[in-house]
C-alpha cells in the first residue's frame, strides 16, 4: 500500500499510573485496559475518528477536523471522570501526517505524544495549532499555559 499524506488532528491518550499498575495487579491493570477501550473506541467513531493503533496502555487516533478531535478528547474525560475507575491524560496537535498502510508517522505524531505526556491528570493539552483552529468555537474553551523547562 502506497503512503499518503494529509493534515489531521492526532490524539494521544494516556491511562495515569497504568506502569506501576501492572507492577501491582495484572489482573486489575488488564481489567483497566479493557475499560479504557471500551470507553474510547465508541466516542473516537462518534466523532468521525479513526482508532490508529494502542501503544501499551495509551490510545493514537486521527482526526479529519481539530474540533471533531478536540470534542471526543472532551467526552472521553467526561466519561472518564464519571466512572472513576482510572484517569487519562490526552494531547492533540494538528499538522501533516505519513500514512502507510494501518500506520501513521511524522512531527504531528511526536508533537502531540509530547503534549499527552505533560498534560496534568484528567486534563487535556492541546498545541498552538489545534488553539488557533478552535478559539472561534462557542463549546471548546482553551488558555495557554507554560510549559516548564
Amino acid at each position: 500500500m502506497p503512503q499518503s499524506r494529509q493534515l489531521a488532528a492526532i490524539m494521544f491518550t494516556d491511562i495515569v499510573g497504568y506502569t506501576a499498575l501492572m507492577g501491582e495487579d495484572e489482573q486489575k491493570a488488564f481489567e483497566i485496559l479493557n475499560k479504557n477501550r471500551k470507553l474510547q473506541k465508541p466516542i473516537i467513531e462518534k466523532y468521525g475518528g479513526r482508532w490508529i493503533k494502542e501503544l501499551g496502555d495509551g490510545v493514537m487516533a486521527s482526526f479529519t477536523t481539530v474540533s471533531d478531535a478536540v470534542n471526543a478528547a472532551k467526552e472521553i474525560q467526561l466519561q472518564c471522570k464519571q466512572q472513576r475507575e482510572f484517569s487519562l491524560r490526552i494531547g492533540i496537535h494538528h499538522g501533516e501526517i505519513v500514512f502507510d498502510g494501518d500506520d501513521v508517522f511524522g512531527d504531528a505524531v511526536n508533537v502531540a505524544s509530547r503534549i499527552q505526556a505533560i498534560a496534568p491528570v484528567g486534563g487535556i493539552y492541546v498545541s498552538e495549532s489545534v488553539h488557533n483552529n478552535v478559539t472561534n468555537k462557542a463549546d471548546i474553551e482553551t488558555k495557554f499555559v507554560k510549559a516548564e523547562n
